[in-house]
């Protein structure tokens, strides 16, 4: 799945969806993935297959993957400042439009410079190798 816009303007109002749940589960997939090209492997929780409409909802264990996976990415390759990882228990609050803010603004800016690694590599302006030249 390739990298989706983050909704980093959650308000109290909002509810979470399907939609909801597999973008920021594939943009964690996504962001684990680029982290990979040029960090070392790190811990890293699976969070399945994608949610349709006909699944029942979501799972406190669910929620706590992104939770772990967030703070997994910044463990693996930059220390950045995400705010405090809560922990959800069945039968208890579920996440709230304050922590998807959060955790969505977290992969936003995991993303923005996981691109600016990439964006920064030096490259050579020409390729090395033998070149024929005609006689």
């Amino acid at each position: 799945m390739a990298w989706q816009q983050p909704k980093t303007d959650w308000k109290e109002s909002d509810y979470f969806n399907v939609e909801d749940y597999n973008r920021i589960k594939g943009n964690l997939n996504e962001l684990h993935r680029m982290a990979l090209v040029y960090w070392e492997e790190f811990p890293w929780d699976e969070m399945g297959e994608d949610k349709t409409w006909e699944d029942y909802g979501f799972y406190s264990d669910e929620i706590n993957c992104f939770e772990s996976n967030v703070e997994h990415i910044c463990g693996g390759t930059y220390p950045f400042p995400v705010g405090k990882r809560k922990v959800f228990y069945d039968n208890q609050p579920f996440i709230d439009w304050k922590e998807l803010n959060r955790v969505e603004s977290a992969c936003l800016m995991i993303y923005e410079n996981i691109r600016n690694v990439i964006n920064g590599r030096r490259r050579l302006a020409f390729k090395l190798g033998r070149r024929e030249v005609p006689c």
